[in-house]
């Protein structure tokens, strides 16, 4: 492939294409990135949804088989780090790529800096996307002995290549701080760049009453959207806790939760353990959560910790009043008592108290959603998280 010099290829590698804040993170960018200026190429290891819309923007997108073998198989775990890293090296030379950016990649991150010294890529970036980014029970299913040992190692590793790595990207001030505590005094490799929402995809009018009779709700019904994936991080046993308060005294409101993961069920269970059933709704992954933004009167984000939520600020995008927690990257965004109510994380009773008092007042809650949006659009734009990217790329690709 012949070099076109006044363009800048960058390769965004990311782990999956399923449905998830850090792949929409991706989406998002690569589509603003993309430019008579830079060729974006997007990289996963196993395939989702997302892999369409974007290559509906006219983005490439190439999917590696993914990892065969635990580092418990040592032979075959070397033999399979040595395909992937050939993979990716055969792709970098085929793109001619300058930047490979990473995100939710753990042990691959290390992988590819081996790349970077046998191929002519010129700058490596490592992206985290939560403050919680330690290798958790949930990744080790079926070796859960080798948790703390994998914890220790990685830990070392990090801090070990941290000195090989042109820079590293934090989705918000506290995954910096979490960062430096884990990695070490790496400040002056970090640039914050806060994600950004693709704005003109929301705040449109929804036929409220279309949406209401899809979902099997009738014309009064009062929606509350949660958007995210069914698991630990996202908190939503304790907006189920919250509902068992709201719902006596708001009958017509309904909770969707938007999203899948692998504690559905036991949230299922806790849903009918409470008689909560004709409240509270399974939804799964949606390609019209900006129609159910549009259609819900507010949004709830019941976090135990966070990156930067990207479905906070699509729903801020869409113009809705938020009750978040006050975790890592919600407290950067949300400006408490203009565009939302923030409460402790952990608080089933102060969830409930804001959702009430949001529903009991819909002038404020309006005012809320006004001030959630224009909040956003000054903010947390899709191009201004574009724009930084790119001053970064450069700034690294010569030498700053």
């Amino acid at each position: 492939m012949v070099k076109q010099t006044c363009k800048l290829n960058v390769m965004q590698i990311i782990l999956n294409l399923d449905i998830g804040g850090a792949q929409e993170v991706v989406r998002t960018l690569v589509e603003y990135l993309a430019s008579d200026d830079c060729l974006p190429v997007v990289c996963s290891f196993k395939d989702g949804p997302l892999r369409q819309d974007i290559e509906r923007l006219g983005i490439r997108v190439e999917v590696l088989p993914p990892r065969r073998y635990s580092i418990v198989a040592f032979p075959l775990f070397v033999v399979d780090m040595i395909r992937i890293w050939w993979s990716l090296a055969r792709l970098v030379k085929k793109y001619d790529i300058d930047v490979v950016q990473t995100h939710l990649l753990t042990i691959l991150d290390f992988l590819v800096l081996l790349v970077r010294y046998t191929t002519r890529l010129r700058v490596v970036l490592w992206t985290f996307h939560s403050a919680n980014f330690v290798i958790a029970e949930r990744h080790l299913p079926k070796y859960k002995w080798l948790l703390k040992p994998k914890r220790y190692a990685h830990h070392l590793l990090y801090r070990l290549t941290s000195c090989l790595v042109n820079g590293f990207i934090a989705v918000s001030d506290e995954v910096k701080e979490a960062m430096m505590e884990i990695i070490g005094p790496i400040q002056d490799k970090i640039t914050v760049i806060h994600n950004g929402v693709d704005v003109k995809r929301y705040g449109h009018l929804v036929d409220k009453t279309r949406v209401q009779s899809q979902l099997g709700l009738g014309d009064n019904a009062r929606l509350i959207a949660v958007v995210g994936t069914l698991g630990e991080p996202k908190g939503h046993r304790y907006l189920v806790e919250a509902m068992a308060t709201v719902a006596p005294q708001y009958p017509d409101v309904h909770v969707l939760f938007i999203g899948d993961g692998h504690l559905k069920e036991e949230l299922q269970a806790q849903v009918e353990s409470l008689n909560l059933g004709q409240w509270v709704h399974f939804l799964g992954n949606r390609h019209d959560v900006p129609d159910l933004l549009a259609a819900s009167e507010l949004f709830v984000l019941p976090s135990l910790w966070e990156g930067l939520s990207m479905a906070l600020l699509e729903a801020m995008a869409a113009g809705k009043p938020i009750v978040a927690t006050a975790v890592s990257g919600t407290t950067q965004v949300m400006i408490p008592g203009e565009t939302g109510l923030v409460v402790p994380p952990r608080d089933s009773r102060a969830l409930a108290e804001a959702i009430i008092q949001l529903l009991s007042n819909p002038a404020q809650a309006q005012m809320m959603g006004q001030a959630a949006r224009q909040h956003v659009k000054m903010n947390f734009s899709a191009q201004k998280q574009a724009d930084e990217h790119l001053v970064l790329y450069h700034s690294l690709l010569q030498g700053r």
